[in-house]
């Protein structure tokens, strides 16, 4: 092996030792934070489906209804998320738009003031257009799972994914009253298992920081809930990208294109070498 192989070689390692910082620093200031999710601990598994109209529709339906009069979606317009989610338009306008003024190419600016919300909740509530990209999918699904009572907080509400959010519990009246209990939970063993007493019963201790909701406070159970944050969740997802499922799509045809130009390229590489060998 040469100098210039030995320089090049050592220029990469320490590129990747580099990197390798870089990826400890970050790690250790997501640990430093509580995670990504916080004081919920690690995020719930969200797994989009943006091909389920029905769950598109039901999840616009909930962000129109619910979260529309705070939160704009100003890089969206009537008319794409309509077509999109294979809305006729006279029934979404009818049904979803409550300005009649509004026309199919307007964007979804919202209808709240940014200097009146600033005043009402100490920050104006951002627009989501992009939320699903800059937080992730999974942050927000637990973020709208996690609300619970907080009488010390302006709206008696606290969220574990987000601690001291000034976001008020919209959704509150469907899910029902959420609150941190606590829970007697089994004590583990070094080798990973329970603990047990003498008499073979598990030793546990109490931890805190469960939520709960009050059976019946709710118009949904909990499934239902789940449900619904699921839909406007993948919703979110849709509006961060409304062409995502296109281009994840139109990629399974271009590895198929790739694979078959693989196979007649090593065919045709084959039939090459048998005349340079002859």
């Amino acid at each position: 092996m040469n100098i210039r192989s030995l320089k090049f070689l050592d220029n990469k390692f320490k590129q990747y030792l580099f990197l390798l910082g870089i990826v400890f620093f970050v790690n250790n200031i997501d640990s430093a934070e509580g995670g990504p999710c916080k004081d919920y601990g690690d995020c719930d598994e969200f797994k989009y489906s943006l091909n389920d109209m029905a769950s598109l529709q039901r999840g616009a339906s909930t962000f129109l209804n619910y979260c529309y009069g705070c939160h704009s979606l100003q890089y969206s317009r009537w008319g794409r998320v309509a077509t999109d989610l294979q809305i006729p338009e006279e029934i979404f306008f009818e049904n979803l738009v409550f300005d009649k003024t509004i026309k199919p190419g307007d964007l979804m600016i919202g209808s709240m003031s940014k200097e009146k919300s600033a005043e009402w909740f100490g920050v104006a509530p951002p627009d989501l257009t992009l939320i699903s990209r800059v937080r992730g999918d999974d942050w927000i699904y637990s973020y709208l799972r996690a609300y619970y009572e907080d009488s010390s907080k302006q709206y008696g509400v606290n969220n574990l994914v987000y601690p001291g959010t000034a976001m008020p519990n919209v959704l509150a009246a469907l899910q029902g009253a959420q609150k941190l209990v606590c829970k007697d939970v089994p004590v583990i063993a070094k080798n990973g298992g329970e603990k047990r007493d003498d008499y073979g019963n598990t030793i546990t201790k109490q931890k805190c920081g469960y939520l709960e909701v009050d059976e019946g406070s709710g118009e949904l159970n909990k499934e239902q809930f789940d449900k619904l944050i699921y839909d406007l969740t993948n919703f979110l997802v849709y509006v961060g990208e409304p062409a995502k499922a296109t281009r994840e799509r139109m990629g399974w045809y271009v590895i198929f294109y790739f694979l078959i130009f693989t196979a007649l390229s090593a065919l045709l590489y084959r039939e090459y070498h048998k005349d340079y060998y002859k």
